[in-house]
């Protein structure tokens, strides 16, 4: 059975709270915290604690943990060394990788190797990785399209995953895009608040008001002078919610579908979809510092030279 073990020093800011309190704080999960304290699985300096127990300053707080101490399966993505990955950004818990538009973020088969997944075990494998003392394997924390390029998260250990969603449920977590849209935008920026749900024609797609329909929130910004490439606009957009094709069906729902998109824009083009995942802003899960991490702007996304 594979375990993981996560040794931390207590910094200022934690001196004289419970463990319970810190990893409450750390947002790990009610069941996790539950099967670390009745496989009495918490440590200061090497001697088992209780949660109640009140922490000193460098302090070192160890937890160690199990398969069983988890909801879901443990990572068995077929590794694939046949591709380099981008990785970007790299800690203990998590890689920031760029994603090249046209690729699939994992496997729907057992068969199946051609993904992000496929490859960042692969890269794992390659690299020897480690994350809290066992070897690192991919884990997805969120998803970009498969025609969507750029910058995502993906967790290497599976303690780390349900802090990463919640990080992501309470907004902690921001992913900005660039999108090239059709038309001219006739504001310099916006809000699109539309609920999302499943299209009733189709169900694998999303309109506003569908099926199920899900509050949803996107905000747009024009870059400098993004008009005057095509007719086309050139947007910096950020997301308040994550539903499924939420860039694509707000902007198409206001006129302005992304260029390239087969399921929401009707006018046809050569290009690949034009939407990209800048960046990603993130606070580091157990007290780490908050990292901006952008990506390159592949060579298939035209970029103005005076955009923002």
């Amino acid at each position: 059975m594979t375990t993981w073990t996560y040794k931390i020093t207590i910094a200022d800011k934690r001196v004289g709270q419970t463990v319970k309190e810190i990893l409450i704080d750390w947002l790990v999960p009610q069941r996790i915290r539950g099967a670390l304290r009745i496989k009495r699985a918490i440590r200061i300096n090497d001697c088992v604690v209780s949660t109640n127990y009140r922490v000193n300053l460098l302090d070192e707080l160890t937890l160690i943990l199990e398969e069983d101490d988890f909801r879901t399966g443990i990572s068995s993505y077929q590794p694939n060394t046949a591709k380099d990955m981008s990785v970007i950004y790299e800690t203990d818990d998590l890689v920031i990788v760029d994603k090249p538009a046209g690729m699939k973020m994992h496997p729907h088969s057992p068969n199946e190797n051609d993904t992000l997944l496929n490859y960042l075990a692969g890269y794992f494998v390659q690299h020897h990785t480690k994350s809290a003392g066992s070897d690192a394997k991919p884990y997805m924390v969120h998803r970009i399209d498969r025609e969507t390029s750029g910058a995502v998260i993906v967790a290497k250990n599976p303690l780390v995953v349900p802090i990463l969603n919640q990080m992501l449920k309470q907004k902690a977590i921001k992913r900005t895009y660039l999108t090239w849209v059709t038309g001219t935008m006739k504001r310099s920026s916006g809000y699109i608040t539309k609920p999302i749900g499943i299209d009733p024609k189709n169900p694998y797609c999303r309109c506003v008001e569908g099926l199920n329909a899900q509050s949803a929130k996107t905000y747009w910004q024009t870059t400098t002078n993004s008009n005057t490439v095509s007719q086309n606009s050139l947007l910096r957009v950020q997301l308040d919610t994550g539903r499924m094709h939420q860039i694509r069906v707000h902007l198409a729902s206001i006129g302005h579908p992304i260029v390239g998109d087969t399921l929401y824009n009707n006018i046809r083009t050569d290009n690949r979809m034009m939407l990209h995942s800048e960046s990603v802003k993130i606070s580091l899960p157990f007290d780490g510092p908050t990292k901006i991490i952008t990506g390159a702007i592949p060579t298939d996304f035209p970029k103005l030279n005076n955009s923002k």
